[in-house]
């Protein structure tokens, strides 16, 4: 075996190429897995951080019990526990070992208390603070989080005293992870009278008897995402260790030729993995380190301020550990698969290359149809599929890679935004109630701001209708008058062609009106008093209105009337504003909104910590999403280079009876499109078996299953579109890359040393 490591690490010094195409696909393998291990362990403990930041540490509180019965949490299920006991109404004493997370200290006597946030807020209350209570103050000397005290713990005082047998509540601490639930029921069994709080956020970190269906659909999903991950990564080493053996055939022909047997080359081949491993597992965990790092860094600027902890970069060796395993065993099967192949290589036929292809009959439609180009590249496919069948593994795999992580994420976006609050800016006043300032002033004042991009105003009344005209039933006859400033009035006079009033007329995606010119008399809805005759035009397209005033013209259960404003109506003025900077905005206003009686209402800065963690999170997933369309494009790069490296012979050949260049990147072009097509026809039916096995297991809970019915097809669809056009384009650009050098080969030089 030694003559064999010698030949293995001189070819490999020999052939980097080869030996960096096996590198860098398992080098990219080990980043993807060792990423998704670090962000599951990071999101994981930064969870319980929080958890353990707002509710405690703790697994569960006993309510109810006496401190006398401290001696039931003596066994080996706790492994410890604090406790507080009643003084009098909400004042508190503490036990020796009390150890609850704090803003301060812990009171040492009977005159020093900590109280919690809301009390300490409503009360005004610092640290240092004198409470007095009951007649006695007290000073304040500590303050705990509101949130921890969710477990029926708000606005109580704890101080230290000389302990008493009253009703207490105990915080405990289990020694094991496994069956927590069933644990805190028996202890609390244990105790006459008492009842248990347990601290479920924490708990279900922990617990691995939770069997709700839920949590099998999500256990089960996760194990099938796994499952898919581990096949792509396998066939991504399996491709480039096969093109490096197909490299050496010629070479492994040889040794065994001078006697080298079948375990020898299988050793040759396991100690290249292997010495590609050394290098790749540790340069890939510490590139993922840095990867998951920078994005935590990212992450933690853009939340300054808005989050308590900060997001740390955590290691859970489980996964750390599944990763590697699933480095491990993808590498060692699919250098196994590559091993065999080359020791079971034939002398003879390598070295004649009389296995090389099958003769077929050539398409003569083909070449009439598209070309010489096109029949060469056909009959290339066709004649010798083993030579393509590597890079279309590639393709594919890279195809079903993207598709299931766009659709993933396409998901989570989808539910990002599906979950956002409603967004509008808006200023309201009644014109009589001004007292400091006049309505022309405001809307000036505010059109002028310089954060302030558009403004619309109107002012709204309800009317009764009659007409003589049919109209469909609606709730019943009522509809609302919109009075629109001039500007965005003529507008959308404009858009319709048309100077006289116009109704909106869709009521549940059908027309109210039958008529396209109706009469209506309005009626004051209070005095049923005629108030105006008008004769209007029906629309039943309001794309317009709600693409360009979306905020305003919402959905009504009503007819929607639009007229111009022209000042004299003194009902309550809305202003829509629209800004690419509400902060700025929020500044600018204050002191035209605060002048007067003025309403103002923007909803961007009051859920400006939603935004920027709905931005924070939309980030992440584009990061990810970069990142493994990166790794896709370099595999299907690498392996295209590598494949299209071993036929400069071929191509050689070609030019040499006269190929011209531009016929030789005709031929390229067809084969790139051939390849495209096949790769994405055979890579769309097996992304269309993992989403049917993925719909198959949230059938197993009707929640989950009807809330992936209710995402719309397009979710689905656009990652498709998506990949098949990035497909073509990369497997052709890759191609063109690929023969760049090959195309200034020298034909003599080829066909002699290849």
């Amino acid at each position: 075996m030694k003559i064999m490591t010698k030949l293995t690490l001189k070819e490999l010094v020999k052939d980097k190429k080869t030996f960096i195409l096996c590198f860098i696909s398992v080098l990219l393998s080990c980043i993807l897995l060792f990423t998704v291990g670090l962000a599951f362990s990071t999101i994981r403990q930064n969870q319980i951080n929080n958890i353990t930041t707002n509710l405690g540490d703790f697994h569960a509180i006993i309510h109810h019990a006496k401190v006398s019965e401290k001696g039931n949490l003596n066994n080996k299920l706790v492994d410890k526990y604090y406790y507080i006991y009643q003084i009098e109404d909400n004042l508190y004493g503490i036990s020796d070992n009390f150890d609850m997370k704090i803003e301060g200290k812990i009171p040492t006597n009977n005159t020093e208390v900590i109280i919690d946030s809301m009390y300490a807020d409503s009360l005004k209350l610092k640290i240092g603070s004198t409470l007095n209570l009951n007649n006695k103050d007290y000073k304040v000397v500590g303050i705990y989080q509101k949130g921890f005290l969710n477990f029926t713990l708000d606005n109580i005082i704890l101080t230290k005293d000389t302990e008493v047998d009253n009703y207490a509540m105990f915080f405990v601490y289990l020694n094991s992870y496994n069956n927590m639930n069933l644990d805190l029921e028996v202890l609390v069994n244990k105790f006459e009278i008492a009842s248990i709080k347990k601290n479920e956020p924490l708990i279900s970190y922990f617990d691995k008897s939770d069997d709700s269906p839920e949590n099998q659909v999500y256990m089960l999903l996760t194990m099938f995402i796994c499952l898919v991950l581990a096949f792509i990564i396998f066939f991504i080493i399996y491709n480039a260790f096969s093109i490096s053996v197909n490299e050496k055939k010629k070479k492994y022909a040889v040794y065994k030729s001078i006697g080298a047997t079948p375990k020898q080359i299988l050793y040759s081949v396991f100690l290249e993995s292997l010495i590609v491993l050394i290098i790749a597992i540790p340069l890939g965990f510490l590139l993922s380190l840095g990867f998951v790092s920078l994005i935590l860094f990212i992450i933690n600027n853009m939340l300054k301020g808005i989050i308590t902890n900060i997001y740390t970069l955590e290691i859970y060796p489980t996964f750390i550990f599944v990763s590697l395993i699933f480095i491990l065993i993808s590498t060692l099967f699919a250098t196994f698969s590559v091993a065999r192949m080359a020791s079971k290589i034939n002398i003879i036929d390598e070295v004649k290359q009389t296995k090389k292809f099958k003769y077929r009959k050539s398409n003569k439609l083909v070449k009439k149809l598209l070309g010489i180009e096109c029949l060469i590249s056909a009959n290339n496919v066709t004649r010798d599929r083993a030579k393509y069948r590597i890079t279309t593994i590639s393709v594919v795999i890279g195809i079903i890679l993207f598709l299931v992580a766009t659709t993933l994420l396409s998901i989570l976006l989808y539910d990002i935004d599906k979950n956002k609050y409603e967004e509008y800016i808006t200023v309201n006043f009644r014109p009589n109630d001004l007292k400091n300032t006049t309505k022309e002033e405001i809307i000036n004042s505010i059109k002028n701001l310089e954060s302030v991009d558009d403004i619309v105003y109107y002012t709204d009344s309800i009317y009764k209708f009659e007409t003589e005209n049919n109209f469909n039933n609606i709730i019943s006859n009522y509809l609302i008058y919109f009075y629109v400033d001039e500007d965005n009035y003529n507008k959308i006079i404009d858009y319709y062609k048309n100077d006289n009033l116009l109704v909106n007329t869709l009521f549940h995606g059908k027309p109210v009106f039958d008529d396209e010119v109706i009469n209506l008399d309005l009626i004051d809805y209070e005095t049923d008093e005629i108030k105006e005759t008008i004769t209007v035009n029906t629309i039943n397209d309001t794309n317009f209105l709600i693409n360009k005033y979306g905020d305003v013209f919402r959905s009504f259960n009503m007819p929607v009337l639009i007229g111009k404003y022209d000042g004299n109506i003194n009902n309550i003025i809305n202003i829509y504003i629209r800004t690419n900077d509400y902060l700025k905005l929020d500044q600018e206003i204050k002191s035209i909104v605060e002048s007067d009686n003025i309403y103002y209402t923007n909803t961007y800065v009051l859920n400006h910590n939603s935004i920027v963690l709905i931005n924070c999170a939309k980030l992440v997933i584009y990061l990810a999403l970069g990142f493994i369309i990166f790794i896709t494009v370099v595999s299907i790069i690498g392996t295209i280079s590598a494949s299209l490296n071993l036929r400069r012979k071929e191509f050689a050949i070609l030019k040499s009876i006269g190929l011209s260049n531009k016929q030789f990147n005709k031929m390229i072009f067809y084969e790139s499109l051939m390849l495209s097509l096949k790769s994405l026809l055979f890579g769309i039916l097996l992304f269309i078996l993992i989403v049917s096995i993925f719909i198959k297991i949230t059938m197993i809970n009707n929640d989950t299953f009807e809330n992936f019915l209710e995402i719309p097809l397009n979710v689905y669809l656009t990652p498709l579109l998506i990949c098949i056009v990035g497909v073509i384009i990369i497997v052709y650009l890759s191609f063109l890359i690929a023969t760049k050098k090959i195309k200034k080969d020298n034909i003599v030089d080829v066909i002699k040393y290849y």
